[in-house]
């Protein structure tokens, strides 16, 4: 398989160093990297300080909670808590990238100009073809292949892209 585009995501102080270690100072067995995604928050945006905070509780803490002296484990919970909503809440569309409105022009650009370089690939020449045929290689194929999720919803409560 031939990999077309390398991505990486450092999420934390931490390994925002070594992502910018690793893009300065390259070791031998680095690959390039085509894209990176920093944030400052570890675990990424659901973690972060932007979030907004758990209610406080009121009273003592209730019997057979998680390690009750730390608050460490609760936020753990509630991360995964964050999670699962953001990735299967109600809401929430995942539509195939190919089907997103927005997106086949710039695929259509992206492998056009990744191939360009290929042995017999005229760009010129893919202008008129559809998406389909002009994603072939099952490593594009495979890069497309990410869901793209919608938070909006319109009037009547359905998600829209």
């Amino acid at each position: 398989k031939k990999v077309l585009l390398r991505f990486l995501a450092a999420y934390g102080f931490r390994n925002i160093q070594n992502a910018i270690k690793r893009i300065t100072k390259p070791s031998s067995g680095d690959e390039a990297v085509h894209f990176v995604e920093i944030m400052a928050c570890p675990g990424g945006c659901l973690n972060g300080g932007g979030q907004i905070p758990e209610p406080k509780r009121k009273g003592p803490e209730p019997a057979g909670a998680a390690d009750a002296g730390s608050t460490q484990p609760r936020r753990r919970e509630r991360l995964s808590e964050l999670e699962a909503t953001f990735h299967s809440g109600e809401g929430i569309v995942v539509t195939p990238p190919a089907e997103h409105p927005l997106l086949p022009e710039i695929y259509r650009y992206m492998a056009v100009r990744a191939a360009a370089g290929q042995k017999g690939v005229k760009a010129a020449g893919l202008a008129g073809e559809g998406l389909q045929s002009l994603v072939g290689s099952a490593g594009v194929k495979a890069w497309l292949a990410a869901d793209w999720k919608s938070l909006k919803v319109d009037e009547s409560g359905n998600a829209v892209l």
